[in-house]
């Protein structure tokens, strides 16, 4: 018994299809699930309960900028509904980063990837969250192997304050905050009677509206500009915008990533509340609507 020790939840390594994902921070789910039927017979009240169908919990994981080819291929595609599934394989190690156990997942599709509050007075590392579905996991036991060492040089350190936004050619230096939002993709299981798990396929995609927050400064110019698509009607799909959300290095010059954003339109907009002997800066809020997302990163390791 003295050997037996319980292992660390803190060392582990996802890779997928081959590519380490190597700014990973949190990981969770592919756990086994079933839906249960409950029968009701007459000469007894005790109900009789089966398994109906069985299926896998979604994947979580919370990933950095540097997030490697097989991880960023993924999501690319799923913005381009290009609908790829993907293979990979989540390690648990021990306290020495010896690998202990693993869980390979096979055909699994990206449902959602949220990107956080971006914040110019946050000094909080970045990471997106990444929810996905998949057909089948396997568990096995761990070789042994190191599992450390896999962070590459091209890694980068991304920060919730390092950001920048464009939108058609409104003034947007002044923009000090983004909401957090989540691209999502519904998927549905096909349930064949030959096949215990199901088989999973792209349905709806909900791309999500954006909500800015800007200094007041520059309040004139979006007015004016909301006047003409509120007031004056002209808001048609030619009077859209496009623009562009720029994740940017520490030196604040060199694009780390983007997301761009296609037929972008006024949804609201609207000043902060107003309060008695405040010290805030005294901003505008501004929601907008986006028809298509892109996701590009610009540098990361294969």
């Amino acid at each position: 018994m003295a050997d037996q020790r319980t292992y660390t939840g803190g060392r582990f390594s996802l890779d997928i299809d081959g590519y380490n994902v190597g700014f990973l921070k949190k990981f969770s789910g592919l756990a086994m699930e079933a839906d249960i039927v409950a029968n009701d017979l007459g000469p007894d009240n005790v109900q009789k309960k089966h398994v109906s169908n069985i299926k896998w919990t979604p994947g979580k994981a919370t990933v950095g900028i540097g997030m490697g080819k097989g991880m960023y291929d993924w999501i690319k595609a799923a913005f381009d509904k290009g609908y790829v599934t993907k293979n990979g394989t989540f390690t648990s190690a021990d306290f020495n980063y010896k690998a202990q156990s693993q869980l390979t997942f096979l055909n699994g599709l990206i449902t959602g990837v949220t990107v956080p509050k971006l914040d110019g007075a946050s000094k909080d590392a970045a990471y997106f969250d990444i929810e996905f579905d998949t057909e089948q996991v396997r568990w096995a036991k761990g070789g042994g192997e190191d599992i450390r060492g896999k962070v590459g040089p091209k890694q980068k350190a991304w920060l919730c304050s390092n950001f920048r936004i464009e939108i058609g050619g409104l003034p947007c230096d002044r923009i000090a905050t983004l909401d957090s939002f989540t691209w999502k993709c519904a998927v549905a299981a096909d349930q064949i009677g030959i096949f215990r798990e199901p088989t999973k396929h792209p349905a709806k995609v909900t791309v999500p509206d954006i909500k800015l927050g800007i200094s007041y400064a520059d309040h004139d110019a979006w007015s004016q500009a909301a006047k003409k698509w509120f007031v004056d009607g002209h808001h048609l799909e030619g009077d859209e915008m496009t623009g562009r959300i720029v994740f940017l290095d520490p030196n604040m010059k060199d694009e780390l990533g983007e997301i761009t954003l296609t037929n972008v339109g006024f949804k609201k907009f609207s000043d902060d509340d107003a309060e008695a002997n405040s010290e805030k800066i005294k901003r505008f809020n501004v929601e907008l609507y986006v028809e298509k997302m892109e996701f590009k990163i610009s540098s990361y390791d294969a």
